[in-house]
């Protein structure tokens, strides 16, 4: 029964035979990711395991590196997105071997690469990024939706319906409780990663209501006031339901950087933005240090309990990091500190995992991409719908997550594809086309104007 899984690829083969791969892509690819769990997969003797996303987007890869090889004009980004994938794979394999690291280098091609160059090679004119969004935002309201039951009665719809047909998988993924609420998790497995892809769609959600895209293509929904109000106001609901704090600290931070595209005087507003931020640091540094000093016989807090955990689990195990600095002790071999088996910091678990080289790495894909971006968004028209500093928010918005969660599950597909689109977008900006040509399909079939929503 869990050979399932490939009928994403069987799928995405018909897809692409009909329709070519940037169709495959955004209308089945997107909702596989953003609809179905990454925690069950296809375990297949002498092969990787594939989930469903993984199955679904070999075919489109491959075929949109062959179709598209001609339009690829290789970038510094490239480049760090490759030698991450790389370091992680290599660090793998020298650490335990290739029978137990095949996994995650095959994780390495269809989560990190595959993503990446597929929205960086498909989604290459504005037609693209409007479709692509609308299917995005689509999708995660529908997710909202269903996670309206696991809030009410703590049950996740996603388990209960698919668990049947893996079993001995997914168990792991229980319903957390935070303040006397469930938590929802949707496919994503865990109310943090549910929370971040939630984000990124509340921001995509903000351009296209921004942009004007919304109401001329929601006719058929008979719903009163604007539509667009209705989708912002599930996204937000779905955000809230995640009791997720720090996706919500990371929606507030974009959200900030959003406001620096409303204005004329964009280069004033930045810098009142980074000084901003740089206060905000120092007194929440100077309010945590108050916030963990517990004075004697007092009672600690949930919270705080949580926080001081937080701090010692750092602090014992940078040191354990250090041992093995460039290339760390391997997905599931690290040392573990009795007591401290979970590591609720990307950054702090990669280095422990693949070493400071792949966690420099990622850093640095992250701020060459928001250097870039914002340096386009001031050359910009003022205006709210800048798309530039909607992927400049959604990547400060994961920075700030990935301190209180890991990269995994469908986030890190979905933001190795945010990193892969707006480096086409920045090339494409620099490359003048001409106005109002038609769209074509891959397959001189009609584009996405015909066929999308």
């Amino acid at each position: 029964m869990q050979y399932v899984v490939y009928l994403g690829t069987l799928l995405a083969i018909a897809s692409l035979w009909q329709s070519g791969p940037r169709y495959a892509f955004v209308r089945v690819y997107l909702p596989v990711l953003l609809l179905l769990p990454d925690c069950y997969r296809a375990v297949t003797p002498g092969l990787p395991d594939p989930s469903f996303n993984q199955a679904t987007i070999i075919p489109i890869f491959l075929a949109a590196l062959w179709l598209e090889r001609a339009r690829w004009r290789p970038s510094i980004s490239d480049g760090l997105m490759l030698c991450f994938a790389l370091t992680v794979a290599y660090s793998e394999l020298s650490n335990t071997g290739y029978n137990d690291a095949q996994n995650l280098m095959f994780a390495m091609i269809a989560s990190v690469v595959a993503p990446y160059m597929c929205a960086r090679l498909l989604l290459h004119n504005a037609e693209s990024d409007r479709y692509t969004a609308r299917i995005f935002v689509q999708c995660c309201v529908l997710v909202t939706v269903l996670s309206v039951y696991q809030f009410r009665f703590g049950i996740n719809l996603w388990h209960l319906w698919l668990g049947p047909f893996f079993p001995g998988q997914g168990t792991g993924w229980v319903t957390t409780f935070r303040h006397g609420f469930a938590r929802i998790a949707g496919p994503y497995s865990h109310a943090i990663l549910a929370g971040i892809i939630l984000a990124i769609a509340w921001r995509l959600a903000r351009w296209l209501q921004w942009a004007g895209h919304w109401e001329p293509r929601l006719r058929a929904l008979k719903l009163p006031g604007k539509k667009s109000d209705w989708i912002n106001g599930s996204l937000l609901a779905g955000i809230l339901m995640t009791v997720a704090r720090g996706p919500w600290l990371g929606g507030l931070a974009g959200g900030v950087f959003m406001w620096i595209s409303h204005g004329r005087m964009r280069s004033q507003r930045l810098w009142c933005v980074v000084a901003f931020f740089a206060v905000a640091l120092i007194g929440g540094n100077v309010a945590m240090d108050a916030y963990l000093e517990v004075k004697p016989g007092a009672i600690m807090t949930q919270s705080q309990e949580s926080a001081i955990y937080r701090k010692e689990l750092m602090e014992k195990y940078q040191t354990i990091a250090v041992e093995h600095a460039w290339l760390g002790w391997g997905r599931n071999t690290w040392p573990k500190v009795g007591g401290m088996e979970s590591i609720d910091n990307y950054y702090l678990l990669l280095a422990l995992m693949h070493g400071l080289l792949a966690l420099g790495l990622l850093v640095m894909l992250m701020a060459w991409m928001l250097i870039r971006l914002l340096r386009r968004g001031l050359q910009e028209a003022a205006g709210a719908a800048s798309l530039s500093f909607t992927f400049a928010s959604i990547i400060i918005m994961v920075f700030i997550s990935l301190g209180t969660v890991y990269l995994g599950e469908q986030v890190m597909p979905a933001f190795f594809l945010v990193l892969g689109w707006p480096e086409n977008f920045l090339q494409r900006a620099m490359t003048p086309t001409t106005s109002g040509s038609p769209v074509i399909s891959d397959r001189g079939k009609p584009g996405f104007r015909n066929v999308m929503l």
